[in-house]
């Protein structure tokens, strides 16, 4: 991680990587903020507002691992996007610091009082301000909220916003609710709350090689270390490799044509008109518009066949849409 990434230090204070200790203002917008959606980002918007008005730096803390991963183990959740895109996002929408709080049990004990004064004694940092969401809670057994906030803020002569919760088309805006319209396919809704394509991030790892091999369509299987899946199918894609989009054709699902045992569910990805070896790179793969089921057909030939209809008919979309390589 870069030296925008804060994190506590064993002792409690604040590193900064690469750089001398400097107190700091900051005004500090506090959340896990897992896919960094529209709420989210009117949160951020509402700390960089604050921050321009008091002189401090807008800034963010979030929290890794999930705090509900720690407090249930047996159900935690998948994360949205992974750490690093979450820190990348974070700053896109305005925060210059992002501070990256280590969420352990012993953390997940603190009462909301000592959370609160173990932020305020940090002597990395001179605190001007706190937004939160306003049905954020924080401490053992989620005992804070913005009452505990806005007292705390009082007292501290801190500058205090609770932001509301976001609707859209009579739905409130959530991480929770963008991995359940992910998972249901509704992928425009997920987008519309998210502000953006929903996009998986993962590393091309080696495959089974069918699809270059017998198929001539190379693909590049996506390891994945988080991102929620849309239904089984082909879809049109945008995948990004070092910041350059590619039009992009992805299969989710299993192979089914070729019977591989123990075949597991994997995310495979054709970039149209590129060559080269896309080994240990980081694709971020957007969709942007589903095709079709996932099939089972007679032999590789007729899969072949589909495929190559499938490829034309993608082409057909990227020419119709704003896609620019």
């Amino acid at each position: 991680m870069t030296d925008e990434l804060l994190k506590f230090t064993e002792t409690g204070h604040l590193g900064l990587s690469g750089e001398s200790r400097t107190r700091r203002k900051l005004t500090l917008g506090i959340g896990v903020f897992d896919g960094v959606h529209l709420g989210h980002r009117r949160i951020i918007a509402e700390v960089t507002g604050l921050a321009r008005a008091n002189g401090s730096v807008p800034a963010a803390m979030t929290f890794d691992p999930h705090p509900r991963a720690v407090l249930c183990p047996d159900e935690p959740p998948v994360l949205l996007v992974p750490l690093k895109e979450r820190v990348r996002l974070l700053r896109e929408a305005g925060a210059e610091l992002v501070w990256v709080q280590p969420f352990t049990p012993e953390f997940a004990r603190l009462e909301p009082e000592q959370f609160l004064e173990r932020l305020f004694a940090c002597p990395d940092i001179e605190l001007a301000g706190i937004c939160v969401g306003e049905k954020w809670r924080f401490g053992r057994g989620g005992r804070g909220g913005r009452e505990t906030l806005a007292a705390y803020a009082e007292s501290h002569r801190l500058e205090f916003r609770a932001c509301p919760e976001l609707e859209l088309n009579n739905e409130t805006v959530s991480s929770s609710a963008i991995r359940r319209a992910i998972s249901a396919g509704k992928l425009e809704q997920a987008a519309a709350m998210l502000g953006r394509p929903y996009r998986l991030i993962g590393t091309v790892e080696h495959g089974y090689h069918a699809a270059s091999d017998r198929l001539d369509c190379p693909t590049a299987n996506l390891a994945l270390s988080a991102g929620v899946l849309p239904p089984d199918g082909v879809y049109a894609a945008a995948a990004y490799r070092n910041g350059v989009p590619y039009a992009a054709v992805v299969n989710i699902g299993f192979a089914p044509t070729f019977g591989w045992e123990q075949a597991k569910r994997r995310v495979e990805v054709h970039l149209l008109d590129f060559h080269g070896n896309l080994y240990g790179s980081e694709l971020g793969v957007e969709f942007l518009h589903y095709l079709r089921e996932e099939r089972t057909f007679s032999d590789p030939e007729a899969l072949k066949r589909q495929i190559d209809g499938d490829i034309l008919q993608i082409r057909d979309f990227f020419a119709k849409s704003r896609f620019q390589k």
